[in-house]
């Protein structure tokens, strides 16, 4: 494995799966150090190294000091097409010293970042884009010195179970069960991808193509009793798609989907899904529930949210230039 060392001493070098403990600390330092508490889990950061869109040899560089101390990382994820994730964490205690990690960070990132435009058609716009919190000023600004600005944003919210969680009728003739595992994958899959179909951001493509995504993503997160489908006359018409932890609180479920099929929406079917889903997994035994969810929605998810209770706990800014202009498939505000 090459390491390279910078002007401070610091080492340079790729990422391998070993090291996920001690990135997840760092994910964990600046995360308490901005908001006070911990986010992402060390579930997570395994299954993104080991995605098949990752090769850890050159999407990933960790800088260590001279006594081993991972102070950075930085991680270029190819989840094409037209978007580069682009992933910078610098420890806090060099915020107001650093003069060397960071820009070899952005410079080594956006390089790596302009190999996507050999991967996607050439009259295709393709951007990169970097997610921060709010309140992370410090990395916000490094990221627009390089011409990243604000252009959307998320919210996390949650609601704590205080009490019981009150129901909400289903539509008529709709009725919800969980999931099975072995029987409903394409009938949930196929809910799903029409529900995705109006979310800010998705890149209509085949079938086959999104069927791939999905079958990576249910080996990942499916859990039994935890995904719920309303059906109709047979027909999955609406997903609530859960998880048993979150930023590995097991006390805390998480919910990853909630999607209405569209000639089923404006009926009541989101709420009664969603309700129906708080109160299973308060029967599990969780204090709280937690999911994300673009502010600005186009099928209006965060009103949906918070007329089941839940509130915004955290925004995170969606940051974004161009890395070459052309025709955008993404969905767009209408």
């Amino acid at each position: 494995m090459a390491i390279d060392l910078l002007a401070n001493g610091c080492a340079v070098r790729p990422a391998t799966l070993d090291d996920a403990p001690d990135m997840l600390a760092l994910y964990h330092a600046v995360s308490l150090h901005l908001v006070g508490r911990i986010e992402e889990s060390l579930e997570n950061v395994l299954h993104e190294m080991g995605a098949r869109y990752t090769t850890l040899e050159r999407d990933t560089r960790l800088i260590h000091d001279a006594n081993g101390r991972l102070l950075a990382l930085g991680w270029v994820n190819f989840r094409l097409p037209q978007d580069v994730g682009l992933d910078v964490h610098v420890h806090q205690d060099v915020w107001t010293t650093d003069s060397v990690i960071m820009p070899y960070l952005l410079d080594w990132a956006q390089t790596r970042a302009l190999d996507a435009l050999n991967c996607v058609p050439e009259h295709e716009r393709v951007t990169l884009t970097a997610w921060r919190f709010a309140q992370d000023q410090w990395h916000r600004g490094h990221f627009e010195s390089i011409g990243l600005q604000p252009i959307r944003s998320l919210y996390q919210m949650g609601i704590d179970f205080d009490g019981l969680v009150a129901p909400a009728p289903f539509p008529e003739d709709v009725t919800v069960r969980v999931v099975t595992r072995d029987e409903d994958w394409r009938r949930v899959y196929d809910a799903r991808r029409e529900a995705w179909h109006d979310m800010w951001g998705y890149i209509p493509r085949t079938y086959e193509e999104d069927y791939a995504d999905w079958l990576e993503y249910w080996k990942h997160n499916f859990h039994d009793d935890y995904w719920f489908i309303a059906e109709k006359d047979g027909t999955v018409i609406g997903v609530c798609l859960c998880e048993p932890s979150f930023n590995g609180a097991d006390d805390v479920g998480y919910i990853a989907t909630v999607g209405v099929r569209r000639a089923h929406r404006k009926q009541g079917l989101g709420l009664a899904l969603l309700r129906h889903a708080l109160g299973a997994l308060q029967v599990y035994g969780k204090r709280a529930a937690a999911l994300h969810v673009d502010a600005s929605s186009l099928t209006g998810a965060v009103a949906l949210y918070e007329r089941a209770g839940m509130h915004v706990k955290q925004r995170y800014d969606r940051m974004q230039k161009d890395l070459r202009a052309g025709v955008d498939q993404r969905i767009q505000p209408l």
